[in-house]
């Protein structure tokens, strides 16, 4: 169904203080996990079942400075087995990762275009003009 996404908005099933990251996660994606998991608890803004969700968003970010260490190591093209010249693969990771960062980003309202629709107005009468309604 296309139109206007829904408003993201406090919940009762929010969760009320940010929980230890996953144990598989990487320490980069941990640390993301800490710093911007904590804006989206103290706006009441995710729920505990979102977490697996918000798992991802921590791993594609992680997943992007980690594909660009291994671009800046190799270069944007490495020498294949046969002598060709090729795109690094790490190139395609880091495409991946950051098109799966901007979608989750979005949902979560951590993008500039998305903070308005996910602001949780009282209602329309608090939102400022062409916000909400």
């Amino acid at each position: 169904m296309k139109g206007r996404k829904q408003n993201v908005s406090a919940t009762d099933a929010a969760i009320k203080r940010v929980p230890p990251p996953p144990k598989d996660l990487s320490p980069l994606a941990k640390r993301v996990w800490k710093t911007e998991l904590a804006p989206l608890v103290a706006a009441e803004k995710i729920a505990a079942h979102e977490l697996p969700l918000f798992k991802s968003y921590c791993s594609a970010t992680a997943r992007i400075d980690e594909s660009q260490a291994l671009i800046d190591l190799h270069g944007l093209l490495v020498t294949s087995p046969t002598g060709e010249l090729k795109r690094n693969p790490a190139t395609t990771i880091q495409k991946e990762a950051i098109a799966l960062q901007a979608r989750l980003a979005a949902e979560f309202g951590i993008t500039p275009a998305s903070r308005g629709k996910n602001e949780g107005f009282s209602n329309e009468e608090d939102a400022p003009p062409g916000v909400g309604g």
